[in-house]
């Protein structure tokens, strides 16, 4: 079995070279992050947990086939929702984080304005138009698939974090940030898990089918959904360039993420371990 997988993922490699371009080029970014930070074994580390998840997403996929594929009526039209919806979001963080105006001191009918843009931040917004579109959940990924990838993927990330860095986990910090846990569970599983994981299955899909590259739709989508972090993050540092570095930090782990929803067919798997994700291997 590990033959097969590997012959499959050298297989999808020959298949999608510019898509395999990309990945190595992130990667060797991320290293760049880590090395800059005085973090090495941990972004070779982190790296490495990555592929052992692909290992495990593919070696379930090969042996638990599934014909079900998410449906894309429209590809460019919804595509380009999809883009409308990143932009309006976009100018929320921007406009919130950024700097560019005093928040604190913005007149209330101003922010009053603004704040329904929060809507595109969460993919709210986007949810509502694939509602009006008549796309039903299980068209979008909501299926009981693949959860018993669960277990080895947090697994790895657990076991890998606590032997290289354990000074980097954030499991308290979380539950101090968020209140207690069950304000980390609400963070966790909604304000991240399910609304990214929903905007990414979402534009990985659309994205592939306009592209007719599954490939590219994939690194697009981890891409835009790293970047969207970049404002935040600048408001926290006020530093661009870690702001920038920050967000490519993580696009590996979007794609982890969007590989898992795109194997399983289901973005449940996804949401429950992205929820779970305070062990803070790709923070450095």
């Amino acid at each position: 079995m590990l033959n097969t997988v590997l012959q499959f993922q050298i297989d999808r490699i020959k298949n999608n070279l510019s898509v395999f371009l990309c990945l190595v080029v992130t990667a060797l970014l991320v290293l760049y992050v880590a090395f800059r930070h005085h973090a090495m074994p941990q972004g070779v580390a982190y790296m490495a947990v990555l592929w052992l998840c692909s290992f495990f997403i593919d070696l379930y996929a090969i042996k638990q086939p599934d014909t079900f594929e998410f449906e894309v009526r429209q590809p460019k039209r919804e595509s380009q929702y999809v883009i409308l919806c990143v932009c309006l979001g976009l100018v929320f963080l921007v406009i919130r984080n950024a700097d560019i105006v005093d928040w604190q001191h913005l007149r209330g009918f101003v922010k009053l304005a603004i704040m329904p843009l929060v809507a595109f931040v969460f993919p709210i917004g986007l949810a509502i138009i694939l509602l009006l579109l008549k796309y039903k959940p299980r068209d979008l990924g909501f299926r009981l698939k693949g959860l018993i990838l669960i277990i080895p993927i947090l697994a790895l990330f657990i076991t890998t974090i606590y032997f290289i860095a354990p000074q980097r986990l954030t499991f308290n910090a979380v539950i101090e940030e968020s209140g207690g846990i069950l304000g980390a569970l609400y963070s966790g599983f909604i304000m991240a898990g399910l609304s990214e994981e929903f905007f990414r299955v979402v534009g990985q899909t659309r994205f592939a089918a306009w592209t007719k590259s599954k490939g590219l739709g994939w690194f697009i989508t981890s891409c835009i959904w790293a970047f969207m972090h970049a404002p935040k993050w600048y408001s926290d540092g006020h530093d661009l360039t870690e702001a920038l570095l920050g967000s490519i930090r993580i696009i590996p782990l979007g794609l982890m993420w969007g590989y898992l929803t795109h194997r399983t067919k289901s973005i449940l798997p996804s949401v429950i371990v992205h929820g779970l994700n305070v062990w803070g291997l790709q923070n450095f």
